[in-house]
């Protein structure tokens, strides 16, 4: 199954946490294609900004790519038609610019903002989840 980008969001939610946070009826509604073109750009964006934030607040982790890393995974395993690729990339790199832009180094409110950024990646990462947790969205290649 190709459609796999729920793992390489992960970094959200700790595993198992998924389930145990509890969903609400907009959360767990499936979305048409176009939204879900959006969803995945706006993922892009969140992790171009979270990266920002994690270089200048966690410079000396192990994984100082970690969320580049992720937007890497996010588009390999999600396949993208090539406009939504392109604008995953345009908004990731906005994400970080805006994010540069904002704080030059880490303080109590560029961690307050990426704890904000991480609550709102679980919200976006429950929505991207949800056809798999019901079986409906499937890879049309393995019919």
């Amino acid at each position: 199954m190709k459609y796999l980008a729920v793992l390489a969001l992960s970094v959200f939610v700790q595993e198992g946490e998924l389930s145990a946070l509890g969903e609400t009826e907009e959360e767990t509604q499936l979305y048409s294609f176009a939204e879900r073109q959006q969803q995945l750009i706006d993922m892009a964006q969140l992790l171009g900004e979270i990266h920002h934030l994690h270089q200048i607040c966690q410079p000396y982790d192990y994984f100082p790519e970690r969320y580049r890393d992720r937007m890497k995974e996010l588009v390999t395993l999600e396949e993208p038609i090539a406009a939504t690729k392109e604008s995953m990339i345009s908004s990731f790199n906005e994400g970080f610019q805006s994010m540069k832009a904002r704080f030059d180094y880490c303080d109590s409110g560029a961690e307050a903002e990426m704890r904000d950024l991480g609550g709102q990646g679980v919200i976006l990462t429950r929505k991207l989840a949800a056809p798999f947790r019901r079986g409906v969205l499937t890879d049309p290649r393995e019919d």
